[in-house]
């Protein structure tokens, strides 16, 4: 999430978010480079943690108000689904996935509040429907697209640099386009939060938006250059995605997303009266925090990828993950 003016007192919070960062990168780089399983294992423990990050800020006192949170069984049976989403995108499984879940989710709480004895417990509340579908999608179905997008089996046109050649040998990975797109829409936004941070501390003075207060118009257009940078030295260096005007539009389309994505984020820790969604990155806060500008992005970065090189003449077999028969 874009950190620009952040209230972190003291100069060990920095060391601290600093240290947290660099390790935390070293963990995903590895699992983005080894792709397949462990990959998805490293998404299906984001998947988790965020989603149980997710129904604490939905259950606290100030959402529930005076209604009622979904039942504990349905809660821990939403992080389990969405983990179990995760599983199936691996396997190729993408048609009926996240609706087959949302009907489980439904008919559970239905038949939950049935079995009630107290008459008020009975009723079903829309508050419960929406906070239980909304965490499939949001904490489930948005993070498969980082595994479809690793997935891509395309051979990039230009062969890896040496060291990278090299690095991939050992590892006994292939060279393809969903290994180079994922590495460099992660890139996109660790760039783009670092400009944002950096751009918000030496010229922040505009309001953004009133969702999220200490973020900034200029920490944006900083944000938005890095991230732009990142593209264009990757569509020269690495010919991806090999045209101008597509890398432009990709680079647009992945800063919207994890922008989108962190005010999505900050609305429901207002909404919830939180600053952080958990404790668990030290000088970061939750798992959430730190991935909520990748959630919707995964989507939009596949759709670039697919449609555009599925325009260019690619093979439909190459853009997906192929179920086992």
């Amino acid at each position: 999430a874009e950190a620009e003016g952040a209230k972190r007192k003291g100069p060990s919070s920095l060391v601290k978010r600093v240290v947290t960062a660099v390790v935390l990168g070293a963990f995903a780089s590895y699992f983005i480079v080894s792709g397949g399983r462990p990959f998805a294992f490293f998404i299906a423990f984001i998947v988790w943690q965020c989603s149980l990050e997710y129904i604490q800020l939905m259950t606290s006192k100030k959402v529930v108000n005076k209604g009622k949170a979904p039942p504990a069984v349905l809660r821990r049976t939403m992080t389990t689904l969405c983990v179990g989403m995760i599983a199936a995108a691996q396997n190729g499984i993408r048609t009926g996935v996240f609706e087959a879940a949302s009907f489980c989710l439904l008919v559970m709480l239905l038949w939950k509040r049935s079995t009630m004895k107290k008459r008020k417990k009975k009723k079903v509340r829309f508050s419960e429907l929406t906070m239980l579908v909304f965490g499939l999608f949001y904490c489930g179905y948005l993070p498969t697209f980082w595994i479809r997008l690793r997935g891509v089996s395309l051979v990039p046109p230009v062969p890896p640099p040496d060291f990278i050649a090299g690095l991939l040998n050992w590892l006994q990975v292939e060279w393809t386009v969903g290994l180079l797109a994922t590495f460099i829409v992660a890139a996109n936004i660790v760039a783009a939060d670092t400009g944002a941070f950096i751009g918000g501390k030496l010229m922040g003075s505009t309001p953004l938006i009133s969702i999220s207060p200490n973020k900034t118009v200029e920490g944006a257009a900083w944000g938005f250059a890095a991230s732009l940078g990142v593209t264009l030295l990757f569509n020269n260096w690495l010919k991806f995605p090999g045209n101008l005007g597509v890398a432009i539009a990709f680079a647009v389309v992945v800063y919207a997303a994890s922008l989108f994505g962190d005010l999505i984020e900050s609305s429901m820790k207002r909404a919830a009266g939180k600053k952080d969604s958990g404790q668990l990155l030290p000088g970061h806060g939750g798992l959430l925090d730190r991935f909520d500008s990748y959630l919707f992005t995964g989507v939009l970065a596949y759709a670039v990828v697919y449609w555009w090189f599925y325009w260019c003449g690619t093979p439909l077999s190459q853009l997906i993950i192929t179920p086992p028969r």
